[in-house]
């Protein structure tokens, strides 16, 4: 289970130290290891991840934010929908609609 810590209402960390320094100014080896009753003193909560479904055809997910709850961390996200894709651009046919401009403007209908 993942946790992150959150102190005054906003995420500090988010994954656990190996050393740390508790509350009370003690600096810890293994904080990681620590019992679940402590980390939860010291503000970390379940951090719980569920990406809603989504079409992967035509959309994707966007991490929105968290919201922050008494008991667990949610991690949240929003679907944007995939913009339409442009055909590729022919440049042989741009480049030659070019040509005839250019020779409108140089008056190159008439030289051929």
């Amino acid at each position: 289970m993942k946790l992150v810590q959150v102190i005054n209402g906003e995420i500090a960390q988010y994954s656990l130290p190996k050393t740390g320094t508790l509350k009370n100014g003690s600096t810890v080896s293994g904080y990681h290891l620590l019992d679940e009753d402590i980390l939860r003193d010291e503000g970390w909560l379940p951090l719980e991840d569920v990406e809603p479904e989504y079409d992967m055809e035509t959309q994707y997910l966007v991490q929105d934010g968290y919201e922050i709850l008494e008991d667990k961390v949610i991690k949240k996200y929003r679907k944007k929908e995939i913009p339409e894709r442009e055909e590729p651009r022919d440049l042989e046919v741009e480049i030659e609609e070019l040509r005839q401009i250019i020779d409108i403007l140089l008056g190159g209908e008439d030289n051929e």
